[in-house]
């Protein structure tokens, strides 16, 4: 364990502040576990929709009729979503109760044997809501590098994510290519908006992703959609029922691959997950590969934490992604790991597709590792030459580190021995697992 950082990690608090920028006019994001603020000496692990539970929908009228009778407060508890549209789709319900406190409602509920939590923030920023670093402009050339022309044919990937940066099918890897196999073009939600040629807080997350499945499985049918539309974040109920609405609308694909998630309170599993992963469980010809998160610890770090769970005793449902470092020597400083994790991939500075414009750094870099008192090996990426206020000009490239890169650089893999041996993701799956080391090093499998 490392000494807490008094007053939380700076970064923290300043993307949870473009958070809620993006947020929902009265909808507002708190920093979690209890006693979290800045110049406390409680390190902030993750966010929490102020004043807001999950309950299971069958405990709703019970949960609503003890909150009114057992915690002081003025207004009435409120359910807020799900839209009636979806309510007999969706098995828990949100609850506003206001000046009450969502921790000690959820305190209440618990202790009466009502499943109660906070409703988290599910966000590709990973890492107290942020990454193993920021991104830097790079030309080349790309890492990893593109594999075999026909790696992947055949093979569906649906990425989870920002969205696909204007003009990203300039990048020829994007771009559908003619021959056997024919490639199709990278295709989903066009919606990470470079406004004036300034570039925000992680636009182009999800086509750097997108771009790594391709380099790995160049001839793979990667969609990318939009389900994280709050400045990279989303609260973990609108999570569940996005990804299942865009799995309904366009077809369960081969491969999930999800480069988001949170640590949560007492490290318990989303509820607002447990109707996705339900149906998951009913999709065999599918597998969700997902990033470990960028905290540099142990605590679980969901989805990718369900690779540890009951609900993957098979070992191949999810498989959760950790960092190696950029010599693939050993472990990313800010990578997660633990029984959990299922193996590990590069993910320190890798390159690839990115937006072009202006990008304002905001987060501070310094000299040494934020992840232990003595830096575990020379040059982690905590270790940057830019600070906060510092600009830079991209020109369509970026180098970049985490767990969010490393993820899809084993989604391809599935992808690529799926063409290759015509076998299912599942069983793709399960053979990278079953020839993994404590820290496997997959970087050969890029040559």
């Amino acid at each position: 364990m490392t000494t807490p950082d008094p007053g939380g990690d700076a970064r923290f608090w300043a993307q949870l502040e473009v958070v809620n920028a993006a947020l929902p006019d009265g909808v507002r994001a708190v920093a979690g576990p209890e006693g979290a603020a800045p110049g406390s000496l409680v390190e902030p692990a993750y966010a929490e929709l102020d004043g807001h539970v999950l309950v299971p929908a069958q405990d709703l009228d019970r949960a609503a009729n003890m909150v009114m009778d057992l915690v002081p407060g003025e207004a009435d508890p409120q359910v807020v979503w799900p839209p009636e549209r979806d309510a007999g789709r969706v098995s828990v319900r949100r609850l506003y109760v206001g000046d009450r406190g969502a921790r000690m409602v959820a305190d209440t509920l618990a202790g009466r044997r009502v499943r109660a939590t906070p409703v988290h923030l599910v966000t590709v920023a990973g890492v107290n809501l942020c990454p193993g670093d920021e991104p830097v402009p790079a030309s080349g050339p790309l890492r990893p590098p593109r594999a075999a022309r026909d790696a992947g044919a055949g093979v569906r990937v649906t990425v989870l994510d920002t969205g696909l940066v204007p003009g990203y099918l300039d990048h020829q890897w994007l771009a559908a290519g003619s021959g056997d196999p024919a490639i199709p073009a990278v295709g989903g939600d066009v919606t990470d908006e470079v406004a004036d040629g300034v570039i925000g807080p992680y636009t182009g997350h999800g086509t750097f992703v997108a771009g790594v499945v391709r380099c790995t499985a160049p001839a793979a049918d990667v969609q990318v959609h939009r389900t994280f539309p709050y400045a990279g974040a989303v609260p973990e109920d609108e999570l569940g029922l996005a990804i299942r609405d865009t799995l309904a609308a366009h077809g369960w694909p081969d491969i999930l691959s999800l480069s988001a998630g949170t640590r949560s309170r007492d490290a318990a599993a989303l509820l607002g997950l447990a109707d996705f992963m339900a149906e998951l469980t009913l999709h065999p010809e599918t597998v969700l590969v997902a990033a470990a998160g960028n905290d540099g610890g142990t605590d679980p770090f969901w989805p990718a934490a369900y690779a540890g769970e009951p609900v993957n005793s098979s070992g191949d449902l999810v498989i959760s992604v950790g960092a190696l470092r950029e010599d693939g020597q050993g472990r990313a400083c800010f990578s997660n790991h633990g029984p959990w994790v299922t193996v590990y991939a590069p993910g320190e500075r890798l390159v690839n597709a990115f937006a072009s414009g202006q990008y304002t750094y905001g987060y501070p870099h310094g000299t040494s590792c934020r992840h232990a008192a003595t830096p575990l090996y020379s040059g982690c990426t905590c270790v940057g030459p830019m600070k906060a206020g510092d600009t830079a000009t991209f020109t369509g490239l970026a180098q970049w580190s985490g767990t969010s890169f490393a993820t899809p650089i084993v989604a391809g893999l599935i992808a690529a021995r799926m063409s290759e041996a015509g076998i299912s993701s599942r069983q793709a799956a399960a053979q990278l697992v079953a020839g993994r080391l404590p820290v496997p090093d997959l970087s050969g499998y890029l040559r």
